[in-house]
């Protein structure tokens, strides 16, 4: 096969520069084959330097010679087109998040199965199970467990509430002049003989086994938080009562600074709202909307010491108890900007209280 002619406007030495100034290594590697035979060398010989064949090098010369140096770069490649367009991808996000029809599909929720199903019969995308699965953490989805919400959870009076904050710590700090204000998050939790199983990584097809306790001995960690100040208190008490707040109030108040006024939010248990409450002169208590431990940002601090070392406990009896919840709540508290982090909410946090 004859050789085919190289065309002679751009020289060895201006492609040798080229190609040190070139990211892409494979068309580098290309400008300098062609460079060497400008320079002499045979195409076998040029070709090889380069790690491509003689055809391959012929190939790339007559793309050089009719589009130069531009031609020796990769062509975009276009590829199978997706089984489900783009502009399709909203849709099928609705449909998951509209649900099943119990009646209609038989299930309650949507596994993977029935995912592919629905792609296939709404819009004709028949995906391999894992080609789904990619489908769906491209869209941004993942499979996670629902975080539980009680029936009567009122999510408009909850909006409200973030809403109204800020007027509320202002018409706090009228009656406080000359202190600065601190928001403060307090709640308790209940860590028992009882408790509950995390997930752990495992091979796959094999439901792993994990030692849970059948008794009831228990003790109740009260804990309270300042995000802005990254800062918390605790006590641990086997069981929850008005005097028991009492104590944790006391524990709050010595906490806060001389220069300062805390408000504190909980929830409406009744040992929190019970007319023989003793409130420290430096607190103010102010109420969360009922049912809405999602706005308490402790309960982040109770999901992680569950998650991590209150899970999966065999503990002999209450003393066992309080001690595991003391080392818990210390390790946890020690951590610089863990509480800040976990518990730094931005409506709560970003609220001017000076």
């Amino acid at each position: 096969m004859p050789a085919i002619a190289i065309r002679q406007d751009i020289e060895a030495m201006a492609l040798r520069r080229l190609a040190r100034l070139e990211d892409d290594g494979r068309v580098a590697s290309r400008l300098l084959a062609i460079a060497a035979v400008l320079d002499g060398q045979s195409r076998e010989q040029a070709a090889r330097l380069a790690g491509m064949d003689r055809q391959t090098l012929r190939d790339w010369v007559h793309r050089f010679n009719a589009e130069g140096v531009a031609g020796l770069r990769d062509r975009p490649r276009v590829g199978r087109p997706r089984l489900l367009a783009d502009e399709l991808r909203p849709e099928l996000a609705e449909l998951i998040a509209e649900g099943p029809d119990l009646e209609r599909d038989g299930v309650v929720e949507y596994r993977l199965a029935h995912i592919q199903a629905l792609a296939k019969s709404h819009f004709g995308a028949d995906y391999s199970r894992g080609g789904m699965h990619a489908v769906l953490q491209q869209m941004g989805l993942c499979w996670q467990t629902p975080r539980p919400i009680h029936p009567k959870t009122d999510l408009a009076a909850q909006e409200a509430f973030k809403k109204t904050l800020p007027p509320e710590l202002a018409g706090i700090g009228k009656h406080h002049p000359g202190k600065r204000l601190e928001v403060w998050f307090q709640d308790e939790a209940r860590v028992g003989q009882k408790g509950t199983l995390t997930c752990v990584w495992a091979p796959r097809a094999i439901r792993v086994r994990a030692v849970r306790d059948h008794r009831f001995k228990s003790a109740y960690i009260f804990g309270a938080v300042c995000p802005q100040r990254d800062t918390g208190v605790a006590l641990v008490m086997t069981r929850v009562s008005t005097e028991a707040m009492t104590l944790m109030l006391a524990e709050i108040s010595q906490a806060v600074p001389a220069d300062a006024h805390a408000v504190v939010l909980l929830d409406g248990a009744g040992w929190h709202i019970a007319n023989d409450l003793e409130v420290p002169a430096n607190l103010t208590l102010l109420p969360l909307p009922p049912y809405s431990p999602e706005l308490n940002a402790i309960e982040r601090l109770w999901q992680v010491m569950r998650a991590t070392v209150l899970s999966h406990r065999l503990f002999t009896d209450t003393t066992h108890i309080i001690d595991a919840c003391c080392r818990a709540w210390n390790a946890l508290i020690s951590q610089p900007e863990r509480i800040r982090s976990a518990c730094g909410y931005p409506w709560a946090v970003q609220v001017k209280t000076s």
